[in-house]
C-alpha cells in the first residue's frame, strides 16, 4: 500500500473528510440554500475521519457559506501572464496543470482558434484583453469570448496531452492528500477532480491565508514527492494556475457539475482519475 508522506515531516494534526475511492464519487451535490449572494452548506451533523490514518478527528464545520464575488470586498489582484484575483472568504474555481500538459503546437492551435472567433466578428487585430476592457463592445460579447477562450483551453486540457504522470494511482493520492491536508484550517473545499495532467477544484480560503500562497506550497510539495515516487527530476507543475472568483449560484452550480462530469466528458476509465466532492 502506498503511503502519503506527512507534509513537512508531521502527521497531520486537522480535520478532514473522507476522501472518495479512486474514479468514483461519495454522493450527490450538497443540499444547499440559495442566498442573494451565497450558497449556506445543509447542517447536518457528520462524523470526519483523517484521509491518511483513519482516526476519529474534529469535525469540519458544517456551517458554510459559499460566497461570491463581491466588487466590495477586500481583494489582492496580481497580474504574471494572466490577471488573478484573490478574495479570502469567496469561492473560487481553480485549475493547475502539468509542465507538458499543453505542448506549444496546442497552444498555438488555441490562439489560432481565438483570432477566427475574433475575425468573425469583426474584432481582427483586437487581444483578448482589449476586447475584455473595451467599453465600445457590449459585456454579452465579453462573456461570450471568456466562455468560449476557457472552454476551448480546458478541451485541449481534456485532450490528455504530455507524460500524464497523474494517472497512476499513487501520483493522484499524493495530490488528494496534500489538498485535504488544511481542508477545514486554511480553506474549505467543495469538490475537487484530479485528472491524469491537470486539477480541478472549488475552493474557499479562510481570512489570513492567500490563494496564490497556498497553490504555491501545494504545487511545490506534491511537485517534489511525485518527482520523487516516479523517480525523476525537473518541473512537474506548469507555475501558473488559473483561478476565477464564482460569480454567482448559476455560476456555481454549473461549475460543480462540470469538475464532476470532466472524467467522463474525458472519456477516463474508472482508475484513472479522482473525484472529490464535500459529503452532505
Amino acid at each position: 500500500m502506498f503511503v502519503v508522506p506527512p507534509l513537512g515531516g508531521i502527521e497531520p494534526e486537522r480535520s478532514g473528510e473522507i476522501p472518495v475511492k479512486t474514479g468514483t464519487t461519495n454522493g450527490e451535490n450538497p443540499l444547499v440554500k440559495h442566498m442573494p449572494n451565497k450558497f449556506t452548506a445543509s447542517p447536518r451533523r457528520r462524523i470526519f475521519l483523517s484521509p491518511r490514518r483513519g482516526e476519529l478527528l474534529y469535525p469540519v464545520p458544517m456551517d458554510i457559506e459559499w460566497n461570491f464575488f463581491d466588487r466590495n470586498a477586500e481583494s489582492l489582484v496580481t497580474k504574471r501572464n494572466m490577471p488573478h484575483v484573490d478574495m479570502p472568504g469567496h469561492l473560487t474555481f481553480v485549475t493547475f496543470r502539468l509542465v507538458d500538459s499543453m505542448p506549444r503546437e496546442v497552444v498555438k492551435q488555441w490562439h489560432d482558434e481565438i483570432e477566427l472567433w475574433l475575425k468573425e466578428r469583426n474584432l481582427t487585430g483586437r487581444t483578448i484583453e482589449d476586447v475584455l476592457r473595451a467599453n465600445d463592445i457590449k459585456e454579452s460579447i465579453k462573456n461570450e469570448l471568456r466562455h468560449f477562450k476557457n472552454r476551448k483551453w480546458h478541451g485541449h486540457l481534456d485532450d490528455c496531452y504530455g507524460d500524464c504522470e497523474l494517472r497512476a494511482p499513487q501520483s493522484r493520492e499524493l495530490v488528494e492528500g496534500s489538498l485535504l491536508h488544511f481542508h477545514g484550517q486554511r480553506y474549505d473545499l467543495e469538490r475537487f477532480v484530479i485528472m491524469p495532467n491537470h486539477v480541478h477544484l472549488l475552493i474557499q480560503m479562510r481570512p489570513g491565508f492567500p490563494l496564490r500562497k497556498q497553490l504555491t506550497e501545494t504545487m511545490r510539495y506534491t511537485g517534489r514527492h511525485v518527482n520523487a515516487f516516479l523517480a525523476q527530476q525537473g518541473t512537474f507543475w506548469q507555475s501558473e494556475p488559473f483561478d476565477h472568483v464564482v460569480r454567482s449560484g448559476e455560476q456555481f452550480e454549473y461549475l460543480q457539475q462540470y469538475i464532476s462530469e470532466n472524467p467522463q466528458k474525458a472519456q477516463l476509465s474508472k482508475g484513472e482519475y479522482t473525484l472529490w466532492i464535500r459529503p452532505r
